[in-house]
């Protein structure tokens, strides 16, 4: 089964209207003040897997609200940042220009289960509130881990399928949907990741494991 997903939903106004929204003060108002959103618990665990020289790939960047912050932890690394969405992408080109770190940002505008990156040429992989949009998660996961280097780890963070945030997502037909903590843990071991981790954080999940 492949992931058959070819461009963004994301796209037009509506497109440039979620790009502002994806990386803006009210983001943060709505998700991590009201909803508790773990973006400090997720961005701890990042800063506690480099020492500020990798290369991080984060899948479905969007606009940038995860990337920049994990940039601005680098001195010679950079963060990949894929996506399908060309007006996701250029708010995040022109904030990083804009915030002076364009050196530790690459964009690329591809599909999650067909970067085409090089085995093995990622130190650490990285996805906020994706993975349950996509149609075929497993070649998804899959990608992350050909692009990964030996030791290096998977960190994901999305909506936790049995609270009231994940019951009311509304995604397209044929996407997979929020995971539980035992479906996570189990996917994650089962594409053979180890030193798996993976807990609910309020209406939230965060996840890890090493390749």
């Amino acid at each position: 089964m492949t992931e058959k997903q070819t461009t963004s939903k994301w796209t037009g106004m509506k497109g440039k209207i979620m790009a502002w929204f994806c990386n803006s003060p009210l983001r943060t108002l709505i998700e991590v003040r009201l909803l508790g959103l773990p973006r400090t618990a997720f961005l701890s665990e990042v800063s506690n897997s480099i020492h500020s020289n990798e290369v991080i790939l984060d899948v479905g960047a969007g606009s940038g609200y995860f990337s920049l912050a994990i940039a601005k932890m680098l001195s010679t690394g950079k963060v990949i940042c894929l996506d399908l969405s060309e007006e996701m992408l250029n708010r995040l080109e022109r904030k990083a220009e804009k915030e002076g770190i364009k050196d530790k940002i690459q964009i690329l505008k591809r599909g999650a289960s067909s970067s085409g990156l090089k085995d093995e040429s990622v130190d650490l992989v990285v996805s906020n509130f994706a993975l349950h949009e996509f149609s075929s998660p497993e070649t998804v996961l899959m990608e992350m881990i050909r692009v990964l280097k030996p030791n290096g780890r998977v960190i994901i963070t999305d909506l936790l399928s049995n609270s009231w945030l994940g019951k009311m997502e509304v995604v397209s037909a044929d996407a997979h949907g929020p995971y539980s903590v035992d479906e996570l843990k189990a996917f994650f071991t089962k594409y053979g990741l180890k030193d798996v981790k993976v807990s609910s954080i309020k209406y939230w999940l965060i996840g890890m494991g090493k390749k």
